[in-house]
């Protein structure tokens, strides 16, 4: 298939043209410190790869980067002191869990493991945080804003990406216990040498829960197995990357009966298994001024609920994934990345059919792609990316994404930094098809939502503090309203929202290291306004977090404090829906580790120490204080 670019992308090819003769047309070979400098194999920044498409070592925007060592590997704790990161988690471990980034959709936030998908298409396309395990990833990426024309569909809000690539060798077994009858047990086998890496990691966790309703007794449990390997060979002029995963969840929930719509006790549950598989080769020239990076990846969901022992529906997914990314160093102070990207997605459901239709469906899709992205050093200290694409898709209109970032050293201790863009979100299978036919009217005429972004920022050193400011400014048209009541067919369905919804708000962090710890802080403010001006639901206006690492000769102290101020939410005990308020809540986390003899280490964690009580959705309470008691053992 021939791909046209439509009219922006055709004029922001142009100006990548122009742009290429005022760029240095000297020798092919980079110079170091230039913009597209590549970092080699084995520089750690060679794993920052969520700004740009490929390895930069110089990227034009901020990538926050989070080591998960002395982080808990299952539940969202882990990720509350990302910006603007507003976690929503439906009461216990294991129940959905959500994140709005900037105030956006919940599937507006694309989240990858090592560059593949991991959106699961049976639901809204969206990812459930409940199942997130992180047991052997090494660190995580995070680059909010509108990112589309690097990433396609869902970098709306931002990329939150997971790396499997180990950062040193480790031979070890972890074991926890602790509050709600929990238990972990984990292991990982990975090793980093000359010209190859792998990763094995495998991990069981269950817990009995809590009771997720705010009246009767019945605890809401949950299990979550997981297992990857992941490994890669680094040579002069070529390499290859492979991964294989796969994870498997059941976690109790209640139903939510009429006329309340607020989950009382029940036996219900659902259950999740999703496999990924990975291979990758890369080539170079032998002058090094072409470099192709082929990715095959290939993705896998099932998820089935049962009422009181019975299996009553389930869905499976599939996407295939085939990604040609070129980069073309034609000068030593710019370079080219060409993309070609095909994907096809496949959609069954199956259920039992009733008096209001048959829930049993086949769907798919497909969507071919083709981009580009110039980044070039234009001066000393500046940096500038300009980017562009298309997506060609068999169900949806054609669509086209830009960005354009950049970056200027304005004094040895200040940088500033800014950014334009356009994100797309395709609609979900469940959108369009429905899900339950008594329940929800699939509306296959939907169009993708179009966002648009700017941000701007600035870094500064401050002695031995480093300040980072960010203030952003988002506008989404054709926002998709998955709980509209059609009176004409009696039930409820979704549809594109006229008008726009407004998004602004700013980010604030502070950092200091010393020798025998560190201390980071921040909050973001956030206005996020519907299409008729209402107050967006799940959205906290201010978010505040502090994490602090103290060594104490042979101990180490952590301690974590996150704050979320109120937010709105809808009771839909009457029609239309009532808003209601969810008060704020402040959560005190802490963890001491000390070592032992003959490489052991023993930990203890605590969480919700402050034993509040709170709900991030109406109705849905969250566990109280806990205490785990871990051994680590290095083998």
């Amino acid at each position: 298939m021939t791909l046209m670019f439509q009219s922006s992308a055709r004029f922001l090819a142009l100006a990548l043209c122009s742009l290429l003769y005022a760029a240095d047309p000297q020798s092919a070979e980079a110079s170091t410190g230039s913009a597209g400098d590549e970092a080699p194999q084995d520089d750690v920044e060679y794993l920052l790869v969520t700004a740009h498409r490929l390895p930069t070592k110089n990227p034009t925007l901020p990538v926050i980067v989070r080591d998960l060592d002395d982080r808990p590997d299952v539940g969202t704790s882990a990720l509350r002191d990302l910006p603007s990161f507003a976690v929503s988690q439906a009461g216990s471990l294991g129940s959905l869990a959500q994140a709005r980034v900037r105030g956006a959709e919940a599937n507006h936030l694309l989240v990858l493991l090592d560059g593949v998908e991991i959106m699961d298409p049976t639901t809204d396309s969206g990812f459930n945080f409940a199942n997130l395990n992180m047991a052997g990833i090494s660190n995580l990426e995070y680059l909010p804003g509108a990112h589309s024309a690097i990433w396609g569909s869902d970098a709306v809000a931002g990329v939150l990406q997971f790396r499997t690539r180990p950062a040193s060798d480790v031979r070890r077994l972890e074991l926890e216990g602790g509050s709600f009858d929990s238990r972990y047990v984990k292991a990982q086998l990975a090793a980093v040498e000359e010209g190859y890496y792998y990763n094995l990691s495998a991990s069981d966790f269950s817990t009995d829960g809590t009771n997720i309703a705010r009246s009767g007794s019945e605890d809401d449990g949950y299990d979550n197995h997981s297992w990857f390997a992941s490994a890669g060979l680094d040579r002069e002029r070529w390499g290859l990357r492979a991964l294989v995963r796969r994870a498997r969840t059941e976690s109790d929930f209640d139903p939510t009966p009429f006329p309340a719509f607020l989950p009382a006790d029940g036996d219900r549950q659902n259950r999740h298994d999703e496999r990924l598989a990975l291979l990758g080769l890369d080539v170079a020239s032998a002058n090094g001024t072409v470099k192709e990076h082929l990715t095959l990846s290939y993705f896998k969901s099932h998820n089935s609920t049962e009422a009181d022992g019975v299996r009553n529906a389930s869905s499976d997914g599939k996407r295939w994934k085939l990604q040609s990314v070129t980069r073309w160093r034609p000068g030593s102070r710019y370079h080219f990345d060409l993309l070609l990207e095909h994907e096809k997605e496949k959609f069954k459901q199956r259920g039992e059919a009733s008096f209001f239709g048959d829930p049993n469906q086949r769907q798919d899709f497909a969507t071919t792609s083709a981009g580009i992205e110039w980044l070039a050093e234009v001066a000393a200290g500046w940096q500038l990316a300009v980017s562009a694409r298309h997506d060609v898709n068999s169900e949806f209109e054609n669509s086209d994404s830009v960005r354009v970032s950049t970056r200027y050293q304005l004094l040895e201790a200040t940088s500033v930094w800014a950014a334009w863009g356009t994100g797309i979100k395709q609609p979900s299978f469940i959108e369009r098809y429905g899900f339950t036919p008594d329940s929800f009217i699939g509306n296959p005429d939907l169009d993708s939502e179009q966002s648009t972004h700017f941000s701007l920022g600035v870094e500064q050193a401050l002695g031995a503090w480093q300040v980072d400011f960010t203030a952003f400014r988002d506008r989404l048209t054709d926002e998709i309203d998955g709980f509209y009541f059609d009176p004409a067919a009696a039930g409820f369905t979704a549809v594109n929202q006229r008008g726009t919804s407004r998004r602004y708000g700013m980010e604030l962090s502070a950092s200091r290291a010393w020798t025998s710890g560190d201390l980071r802080v921040g909050g973001s403010y956030l206005h996020a306004e519907d299409p008729d001006g209402g107050r967006e639901i799940r959205r906290p206006e201010w978010l505040a977090f502090a994490r602090f690492n103290q060594q104490w000769g042979p101990a180490m102290l952590t301690l974590e404090l996150f704050s979320s101020n109120d937010q709105d939410d809808l009771a839909f005990a009457t029609f239309p829906a009532r808003r209601v308020t969810l008060d704020r809540y402040t959560l005190l986390n802490a963890q001491v580790r000390v070592p032992l003899p003959k490489g052991m280490q023993l930990g203890l964690r605590g969480a919700n120490l402050l034993d509040e009580s709170y709900e991030e959705q109406l109705g849905y309470e969250a566990p109280g204080r806990a205490v785990y008691l871990s051994l680590g053992i290095d083998l």
